[in-house]
């Protein structure tokens, strides 16, 4: 295991949050460690770099036989595979954590409403194991969305989902926002730095050949962000950031002419995405977990809670996905 280099790839937070914590980057490094120590003993004879597919999910079967399968340790396996550039590593953990969104999602609603309102609401709801194809997961979804909706109302739903996210991670993830952000003449300032950033990230995976999450990049992606503001980093208007999602898979969508496999290639949930293509209605509540992801960075940067609401979704029926944070009052730039 290269760990000086995987610490210099986390300092530089290029694919993954920045401002990880020691305890979660030693943590990274010891699972990584024992990965390499379980090729080398069910004689597999290769590093981390050279593992395959087959080998991240024996691993992570052995780690679910002992009860040790947990999601700080697919998200450092993930992380290392970023930096080594093992893309096939990468998108079987992809697979696999985005799998574990719902029992996350179960967990947390026991903790916020408490285990008799748990029980009553989900009683008999089974989330999906850990490696479930992409294809079973909108009608789990559906069932867990009913439920909720059911049990504590659309609107509760609503913010629940938008306040517990998985995939967000703690505000420790985002701590180079708050920075950012304090370095700043005001939020619009703020913004463009958030743009210079991301527009230099993504040339940075196309210029070494990497992976930005699970796509890769090329100059039309570049373009399609710097001919769009709001994507992925959020453009002002008034007091409301409208942020607006890079698509999940944006080399294939600027090339695809039908309007439903556009919105496929565009969608990021996992929990969902097979359904534009099912034709399955899903409930509008599960955008609101989007919403929550995409107010995380902000949170963090203005060191407040935030609201921020569903505008558009390929899950509705929109060409695009698209989201308003509302600003606080007394963070607004001046502008008399």
């Amino acid at each position: 295991m290269d760990e000086k280099g995987f610490r210099e790839f986390i300092e530089k937070g290029i694919g993954v949050p920045k401002g990880l914590s020691e305890r979660t980057i030693r943590s990274h490094i010891r699972i990584v460690k024992e990965f390499e120590g379980f090729l080398g003993k069910s004689g597999r004879k290769r590093q981390f770099t050279g593992a395959k597919e087959r080998d991240i999910k024996a691993f992570t079967g052995h780690l679910e036989k002992e009860d040790r399968l947990r999601l700080d340790s697919l998200m450092g396996l993930l992380r290392y595979a970023r930096f080594s550039g093992n893309d096939d590593v990468n998108l079987a953990l992809v697979v696999m954590l985005r799998s574990d969104l719902l029992p996350t999602m179960c967990m947390s609603f026991k903790k916020e409403y408490g285990k008799s309102m748990h029980d009553r609401v989900l009683d008999g709801f089974e989330p999906p194991a850990i490696g479930t194809s992409a294809k079973q997961m909108p009608k789990a979804t559906s069932e867990f969305l009913r439920r909720l909706e059911s049990g504590i109302g659309e609107d509760a739903t609503r913010k629940f989902l938008e306040n517990n996210c998985p995939d967000a991670g703690p505000l420790e993830y985002y701590s180079h926002e708050r920075e950012l952000f304090l370095s700043s003449k005001d939020i619009d300032d703020y913004l463009l730095k958030r743009r210079r950033e991301f527009i230099g990230e993504l040339e940075g995976h196309m210029r070494n050949g990497t992976l930005f999450y699970e796509q890769k990049i090329d100059h039309d992606v570049i373009e399609f962000v710097r001919n769009n503001p709001e994507v992925d980093v959020g453009a002002r208007r008034g007091n409301t950031i409208y942020h607006t999602k890079i698509p999940y898979m944006t080399i294939d969508y600027l090339r695809e002419r039908d309007s439903k496999m556009r919105r496929y290639y565009y969608c990021h949930c996992p929990l969902a995405r097979e359904s534009i293509l099912s034709g399955k209605t899903m409930s509008h509540s599960l955008c609101y977990c989007s919403a929550g992801y995409c107010k995380r960075p902000f949170e963090a940067a203005f060191a407040k809670p935030l609201k921020a609401e569903v505008m558009k979704s390929v899950l509705w029926g929109d060409s695009i996905c698209q989201f308003a944070i509302h600003i606080p009052r007394e963070l607004m730039p001046n502008e008399s």
